[in-house]
Parts: C-alpha cells; sequence; structure tokens
C-alpha cells in the first residue's frame, strides 16, 4: 500500500509541472508576408498553408525562453525573386532565434558571387528586421529598403550577424537602407561577421551609416567588406561605413572594449588579400571609420574606449592592389579615447590609402596610432596616398599622445601633421611628402613634442619643419629634402618658434641630417616680435647638404654669433668671443664644405669672459678640419665656426707653440713651477630655469661655475645630490611646489657650499 501511494504522490507531481518547451525549426517556403493563421497551433501556417517569414517568426516569439531556428526552403535559391517584401507591422524579433537564410551553405547569387539564399526588403520608412532579445543570429539574408536593415535594441546581447548582404541586393544592385545595421546603448557583446569568407557581411550602398554601434561594449567586427560591391573590389559606398561612439541619451552610456578588425594571420601576408578578420572599409563619400560622431544633437560622444582597429583595409579593395578611397577621413578617432589604431606587432598594421586624410585625432586621451600603412599595400603595391597622412591635434591632453611605428609613404602632402604639443611622434618611416613632420601651434599648455628615431626621406620642401615652440628632435635620420633637413621657423607675424632642441648630449640623440637639397638646420625668426627666439642645435652629423650645417635667418636665436678659435691643436682647442656661461661644442668635420660635419669631439663651458678651452679624448692628426658652436644660456645656438688643426711637434715636453710654461726656443725646458694649493670654494650660478608659476610638465636648467673645469651635483627636492651636467631637465614633473638645488665642485675638488637655488610650481591643467 505504501509503495502504491509514494508512486501515485509522484504521478500526481508531475501532473502538474508544466512540460518543458522544446526549441523548434521552422521552414520558410514562401515569398508572402502573410500572418500566421493560429500562433501556437499547427507550426508556422498561414492561412494559405505556406510557411512565411512572418508567421515563422510570430511562432518563435510565442515559445518563450526557447532558441529556435527559421530557415529557408531550396527554393531560396539567391535569385533576385527570392525576396520577401516585409510590411509595415512586421513583428519585432523578441525571443532567442536564428534566421539561417544559408540552411545549406551559400547560394550563386544573381550578383555571380556566392552570398545569401534569400532577402528581405522594406519596410519603406520602417525597420526592417528588430531585435529586441538576446542570442539572435540573422544569417544569409539580403537586407534592403528600410530605415535601419537589421536593428538591434533594448539592451539585446550577443546578437550575431553573418553573410548577410546589407544596402544591396541579390543581383548587387542598390537598395539602400538609412542605416544597415544599428546597435543599441547596452546591446553589448554582438558579432559582426567572423574570421571565414562565408560569415562575411556585405554593408554597402545604404544612405547613411553602413554599421552604427552607439553606448555599446565588447562588439567585435571581422571580416567584412564595407562600401564595396560583394566582389570587393567595386565601390558601392556607404557615407560612413562604420561608427563606433558613446551615447548621450538616456543619461548617457559609454562605447568600451569594441574591436573592428583583429591581428592578422602574419601566413596571410603573404599576399595581398583581404582575409580573415582583415575588414575591407573602402569607397566612403565621407569616413571609413567614425569614432567622434554627430555630437548631441544625434545623441552622440566620442567613444569613451578602449576602441581597437587593426589589421584592416581602409581605402584599398579586397585584393589589396587597388585604392577605393575614402573621401574624407580614413580613420576619424577625433576626440575619442584610449584608442588603438594598428598595434605592436607586424600583424596589426591598417592599410590606409587614398581620400583625405588617413588618420585623424583631436584631443583624445590615451590615443595610439602603431604600425600602420599608409600609402601602399600588404604586397608592397605603391598606391595613392591620402592628402595628410596623419593629423594630431593636442590641446591640454593629460598626458602624451603616440605615433610610433608608422610607415607612410606620400605622394606630396605631409606625413604627420601635430598641432600645439603632446606628442611623441617616434620611430615612424615617412618618404615622399611635401613636409615628412610639421609642427605649429602654440604648445604652452600642452607642452612640447618628442620627435625621436624617425627615418623621413625625399621630403619636397623639409624632412622636418617646426613652427612652434618646446620640440625635441632626437636620433632621427633625414635624408633627401628638396629643401633643408630641418627647418625651425616662426608660425606668423610676431610668433616666433623658440626653445625647441635639435639633437642632444648622446651619441644616440643626434640626428644624422644628409644629402638635402638646402641647409641641414635651418632656423628663421623674421616675425619682428619683441621677444627673442632661442633654440638649440646640440648633437647632430651628416653630408652632403647643398648649404650651410647651420644657418640662422633673420633674428633667429637672437642673432648670436659663433665662438673664435684661437688656437685649433690635436689634442684640443681653445677660443674666445663666447657668452659668459655658454656651452661650446666642438665637432670634427671630414669635408671642406659647409653642409658636412663629421662626428662630435668634446663640448665645455666658456667662464665669465667669453674664454673656452676643450680637450678630446684621443688625439686627431694635423690638418683636421674642426667646427664649434656656442649656445647661449638662453638657450640659443650659433652656426659653426671653422678652424684647421695644427701639426704639433713635441719636443722635451713642450710643443712648437706658445704656451706659458714653454719659451718658444725648442731647446728651452718647461719652466719648473709649484702649483698653488687651491682652497677656495667655486660659486654657482643659474642661468636659466622655468617660469615662477607654469602649466609645463618639463623644467630645464642651465648653470655655471665661476672656476673652468667644474663639474655639477643636482637635486630636486628632497631627492640626494646626483652628478649632472648643463643643461639638466626635469620630465612629467607632477603638479605643485618644486625646489631645484645645484652645486659646483671644482678640480681642486672644492664643493660649493651655498648651492643655487630655483623654486617653481608646476600647475594643474584646466
Amino acid at each position: 500500500m505504501k509503495l502504491v501511494a509514494s508512486v501515485l504522490i509522484a504521478v500526481g507531481c508531475l501532473l502538474v509541472v508544466p512540460g518543458a518547451a522544446l526549441a523548434v525549426e521552422y521552414t520558410v517556403d514562401s515569398t508572402l508576408d502573410d500572418p500566421d493563421a493560429a500562433v501556437g497551433t499547427a507550426g508556422c501556417l498561414t492561412a494559405g498553408g505556406k510557411c512565411t517569414l512572418r508567421a515563422a517568426v510570430q511562432e518563435s516569439n510565442n515559445s518563450v525562453g526557447v532558441p529556435d531556428t527559421i530557415k529557408f526552403a531550396a527554393e531560396f535559391n539567391g535569385q533576385l525573386a527570392d525576396t520577401i517584401a516585409l510590411g509595415a507591422s512586421f513583428p519585432v524579433i523578441t525571443d532567442p532565434v536564428t534566421i539561417d537564410g544559408d540552411g545549406a551553405g551559400q547560394c550563386a547569387t544573381a550578383a555571380g558571387v556566392n552570398g545569401p539564399c534569400a532577402g528581405v526588403s522594406g519596410p519603406s520608412g520602417g525597420f526592417g528586421l528588430q531585435v529586441e532579445d538576446d542570442d539572435v543570429v540573422i544569417e544569409g539574408l539580403a537586407v534592403t529598403g528600410a530605415l535601419t536593415g537589421i536593428n538591434v535594441i533594448n539592451a539585446s546581447e550577443d546578437f550575431v550577424a553573418r553573410d548577410n548582404w546589407v544596402g544591396l541586393k541579390l543581383d548587387g544592385t542598390a537598395g539602400a537602407n538609412n542605416t544597415g545595421i544599428f546597435i543599441d546603448p547596452n546591446s553589448n557583446s554582438a558579432t559582426i561577421g567572423g574570421t571565414t569568407a562565408a560569415a562575411r557581411n556585405v554593408i554597402a550602398g545604404n544612405n547613411g551609416v553602413g554599421l552604427d554601434i552607439e553606448g555599446a561594449d565588447s562588439a567585435l567586427v571581422q571580416g567584412n567588406y564595407f562600401g564595396v560591391a560583394p566582389n570587393g573590389t567595386t565601390a558601392a559606398a556607404n557615407p560612413v561605413n562604420v561608427e563606433v561612439t558613446d551615447s548621450t541619451a538616456g543619461g548617457g552610456f559609454q562605447a568600451e572594449n569594441n574591436e573592428i578588425g583583429g591581428t592578422v594571420d602574419p601566413g596571410s601576408q603573404a599576399t595581398a588579400a583581404c582575409d580573415g578578420s582583415c575588414n575591407v572599409i573602402s569607397g566612403a563619400t565621407s569616413t571609413g571609420i567614425d569614432l567622434n560622431g554627430n555630437g548631441v544633437g544625434q545623441n552622440e560622444a566620442p567613444a569613451s574606449g578602449p576602441t581597437t582597429v587593426s589589421g584592416n583595409h581602409v581605402g584599398l579593395g579586397a585584393t589589396g592592389t587597388t585604392v577605393l578611397a575614402n573621401a574624407t577621413f580614413g580613420i576619424l578617432a577625433g576626440g575619442s579615447n584610449e584608442t588603438t589604431i594598428g598595434g605592436p606587432a607586424n600583424a596589426d598594421a591598417n592599410f590606409i590609402a587614398g581620400g583625405g586624410t588617413g588618420i585623424y585625432h583631436e584631443n583624445g586621451e590615451g590615443f595610439e596610432a602603431m604600425g600602420n600603412i599608409i600609402g601602399s599595400g600588404p604586397g608592397g603595391a605603391d598606391l595613392t596616398s591620402p592628402n595628410l597622412g596623419m593629423f594630431v591635434f593636442c590641446l591640454n591632453n593629460a598626458n602624451p599622445v603616440a605615433v610610433d611605428g608608422n610607415v607612410i609613404e606620400m605622394d606630396g602632402g605631409t606625413g604627420i601633421e601635430q598641432r600645439f604639443g603632446g606628442a611623441e611622434i617616434t620611430q615612424n618611416f615617412i618618404e615622399g611628402a611635401g613636409f615628412g613632420i610639421l609642427t605649429f601651434a602654440d604648445p604652452a599648455a600642452a607642452g612640447g613634442n618628442l620627435i625621436e628615431d624617425n627615418v623621413i626621406g625625399e621630403s619636397v620642401v623639409s624632412g622636418i619643419q617646426i613652427e612652434n615652440d618646446l620640440n625635441e628632435v632626437l636620433g632621427n635620420a633625414i635624408f633627401g629634402s628638396g629643401g633643408p633637413g630641418i627647418r625651425i621657423q616662426n608660425q606668423a607675424l610676431l610668433v616666433i618658434s623658440t626653445e625647441n632642441v635639435i639633437g642632444g648630449d648622446a651619441p644616440t640623440d643626434e640626428n644624422t641630417i644628409r644629402e638635402n637639397g638646402g641647409d641641414a638646420i635651418e632656423i628663421i625668426d623674421t616675425s619682428g616680435a619683441s621677444e627673442d627666439s632661442q633654440n638649440e642645435v646640440a648633437r647632430n652629423k651628416g653630408d652632403e647638404n647643398g648649404a650651410l650645417f647651420i644657418d640662422l635667418v633673420g633674428n633667429a636665436n637672437d642673432g648670436i654669433l659663433p665662438p673664435a678659435f684661437a688656437t685649433s691643436q690635436q689634442s684640443s682647442a681653445s677660443g674666445s668671443g663666447a657668452e659668459a656661461g655658454a656651452t661650446i661644442r666642438v665637432f670634427r668635420k671630414a669635408e671642406a664644405i659647409p653642409g658636412e660635419v663629421e662626428s662630435f669631439l668634446a663640448e665645455t663651458t666658456a667662464d665669465g669672459s667669453g674664454n673656452w678651452k676643450v680637450t678630446y679624448p684621443a688625439s686627431i692628426p694635423g690638418g683636421t678640419l674642426v667646427a664649434a658652436t656656442q649656445t647661449s644660456p638662453a638657450g640659443g645656438t650659433s652656426e659653426l665656426a671653422i678652424a684647421t688643426t695644427s701639426t704639433v711637434v713635441v719636443d722635451g715636453g713642450c710643443a712648437f707653440i706658445s704656451s706659458p710654461d714653454c719659451d718658444k726656443d725648442k731647446d728651452d725646458k718647461p719652466k719648473d713651477k709649484k702649483p698653488k694649493a687651491d682652497k677656495k670654494a667655486p660659486e654657482t650660478t643659474i642661468v636659466k630655469g622655468p617660469k615662477v608659476r607654469s602649466r609645463k610638465r618639463t623644467a630645464k636648467f642651465k648653470f655655471v661655475s665661476s672656476e673652468p673645469n667644474s663639474t655639477f651635483q643636482c637635486k630636486l627636492d628632497k631627492k640626494p645630490f646626483r652628478n649632472c651636467k648643463s643643461p639638466k631637465k626635469y620630465k612629467r614633473l607632477k603638479p605643485g611646489k618644486h625646489v631645484f638645488k645645484v652645486r659646483a665642485i671644482d678640480a681642486a675638488g672644492n664643493v660649493d657650499k651655498t648651492p643655487a637655488k630655483r623654486k617653481f610650481r608646476v600647475l594643474a591643467r584646466p
């Protein structure tokens, strides 16, 4: 009896629990748009006994929570007649479903290439396929003629679109939507395309944006064709191909962790084809990729990021050998933050060709453009360059932006244009531009730029042209410019360019400047401004330049004159005519031509009377040409003074030269003088330093000793004294008060007991 009772209880429990719904597969066998005859019964049959797409969506929505599949019958085979005209009331997709127009694989379409097997068109003025639930897949459809072709809204996550033509009919002709695919705020983790040809979407020929991601995170956009026909080589323009922005609607939603492209398989780069994760993003009448948006009126703000754009063809066809330019911008980073264009690996490169500006940045924090190739294809094809390779605009950026390791092959125009300051432009290869690198506009609020280790060749006007302040130009190789290798000039009337540094104090800082048609380094100040231009030229080298190695034009560097040689010997040189405390640099020349400097020899500091002497690390042959510059305590460097090294024969310890310790007669011996003990400490003077209050995060100090051949020790704030030399520079200073101290130590070891001191404040940026 107990056993029977237990069985009856168990059966009773089963009767009160609803049966678990099972996933259902519906097969569309009609191009009509009729509704389901009785939702929830008899499958997806209409009154006419057919299964339409509308009826299948109605049935799928009714089976709540079940991931159904909607397929298409074999008679849907990629011909124009296989298109379903959607009515205005087409149901919104509110339950997980896969709509698979490629049930048996891609079809040989009427366009002559493999692609979707079925089409949906319209409704005109309304939304086509609307998605309002997670885990929806739309595949193998040509989606045309709607206000938005595929509309993913209401925080619908994990949406997938693959092997769709959005904006083109099954015969490849135009069937524009206003917007191709829209992903709305919080509809996160969408996948658009994939890494196989069968997953590729062709999103082209639309009236507005091809793919619009607004306020959504973690979208992956790979392997698609934007702005080109399904053959990958014929333009079928969208005005904007891809747009990723924050949304200002509903309190605001940020676009974070979105990726366009991906690291290309290095093996695939043996050919020029755009395959794998590579997107073709070309042919736009305006912009290839827009991360900036159209502002509050469109509920858009620049993407907060991180956003990564890598491994794409931007302005190229799928073969990588033809140009299908985006008319205005290839990649418009604008004010987007934490944006990476390219990446550190070779396979991260975006290939960019044609149009107005290849990459455009404006004030975004955390911007990096790395390893991109502009003006040539992945197989080395010589392609038309943009008019401007890269534009970088930094005003009040908290941290420097990075432009590193890009290859920019230009047909005139400008390789990299930088406005204001705060950029680190490093390790780029730039060839064939009008200006290789051009910087201008006052960088006082942003600090200067670092231009380092670039190779710049065959520029029409100048390799590096500087029209603003505070730039450091170090370790670059500049060759074959039509004019000067490096030019510093005033930007406009009454605006000078000052406090730029060309070359540094180490061999790796030397710029190599060769075979340029004009001066190696030209500094121009024709502004008539009351302020002095003071630009420093430190260690540099080069040959076969068509004019002077250093040329000061107008009132450049306040008209400073070269120092004068008094002696030029095999082991040393000396002279006069320098400013008190000036830095004297002496160089070796290999040829008697003005545009050549072979190598650096030595430097020293002029005494209070402007006299100076340097001793070389090793003797040089007699008859060697040497050259000297002076850099004033204010920071301006002169042109070169030239001398020839004399041949010195030593006899009995004295040379046949005038010396306080030797008579001119070779038979005389050195006079025996007992040196007096030096017990007097030197006096240290700071001759130049930063302003008392400044927003600059870099502080540079120049200082001198009252005694020649002194060394120095410096300290900042509470740090200990450490050996240093003038000038001493501190970078990336934190806002707040700072104290700099420096003390001289003379040749006898006497230390200045009252170090020179300078107080200053770094202001926080607004």
